[in-house]
């Protein structure tokens, strides 16, 4: 599946990396998480999708339109009981999440038998660093990737902490019907990589 984000730095990213995708509200970073969440399912890996704002009813939802979507623009068929069987999501809304909460989870999936190659976390707003490492190290503790999205205006501020701690950091931009992905840290820093606007997929690698 080469028609992804994470063709940005595919051949970088390692277990324990946190990567940070950015954007204005609305200019599709949940789309694009997602988007990375199903590349890892289709491959048979193990994903972990945790959401602070939507709850997991409606993140299923989602991952079900965008399966649909993938189906239409690459026209094969995506085993969507595999998919399933491999994916867990959890929800702490009202940004209810610390790093405590999130290594009970996992640890309390892992002695049920559940292990994870990635972690997403969708809709996090906080200024607070630590907390960000602090979940860094728990991807670490557990051998995942981790992926964060993250709000442009607070990433403004903070933007020199955050590269010190971030392995990856791309930014979304948007405008009307154009949409495009740059990297801001990583060994690509400055490519860019246009999105189709409906579908967050690459128009082109």
């Amino acid at each position: 599946m080469e028609n992804n984000i994470s063709s940005l730095c595919k051949q970088k990213v390692e277990k324990g990396s946190l990567s940070l995708l950015v954007g204005e509200r609305g200019a599709g970073k949940s789309s694009c998480l997602t988007n990375v969440g199903i590349e890892k399912l289709i491959n048979g890996h193990s994903v972990l999708h945790v959401s602070v704002e939507d709850m997991p009813d409606r993140v299923s939802d989602y991952y079900e339109l965008k399966i649909h979507e993938l189906m239409k623009t690459e026209g094969k068929a995506i085993n969507r009981e595999e998919i399933e069987s491999n994916r867990i999501i959890f929800s702490y809304l009202n940004q209810n999440l610390n790093a405590e909460k999130l290594r009970s989870s996992i640890e309390n999936l892992k002695e049920s038998g559940y292990l994870f190659d990635l972690i997403l976390v969708d809709g996090l707003q906080t200024e607070d660093i630590n907390l960000l490492q602090r979940m860094k190290d728990i991807a670490v503790e557990y051998g995942a990737e981790l992926w964060v999205t993250y709000p442009m205006d607070k990433y403004l501020n903070l933007k020199n902490q955050l590269k010190e701690i971030c392995d990856f950091i791309l930014v979304l931009y948007g405008k009307k019907d154009e949409v495009y992905i740059v990297v801001e840290k990583g060994e690509d820093e400055g490519k860019r990589l246009q999105l189709d606007p409906v579908t967050f997929f690459a128009k082109s690698v």
